[in-house]
């Protein structure tokens, strides 16, 4: 599997990210963390701590690419392109529930 796919995923990922914080009503935010943050930091800097967790993972997959041998390789890109695939559906449910919210209004 080529570091292309999951650059791919890590993509829509980040797409999915800036998405989910353009669509946020704050007023209807769950999460409890998200909250806190939002008390502590605000709106725009906890946007920018999210969007840099997810860039994080990307330098992280890298990282991990230069660091193990050529065996372990296929292993740690398996394992990242399985964590962005479950972050990216994560986030696709985030953004429709987001954009149903934001329908009723």
């Amino acid at each position: 599997m080529p570091p292309s796919s999951f650059h791919s995923w890590f993509l829509l990922l980040l797409s999915l990210n800036i998405f989910d914080i353009l669509t946020t009503i704050p007023a209807y935010e769950a999460n409890p963390v998200t909250l806190y943050l939002w008390q502590r930091l605000g709106f725009s800097q906890t946007a920018l701590l999210k969007i840099g967790l997810v860039i994080f993972f990307e330098l992280l997959f890298i990282l991990g690419q230069r660091v193990v041998g050529q065996r372990e390789r296929e292993f740690t890109q398996n394992i990242f392109l399985w964590l962005s695939k479950v972050l990216v559906a994560f986030y696709l449910f985030v953004v429709l529930i987001n954009v149903v919210v934001l329908s009723q209004f």
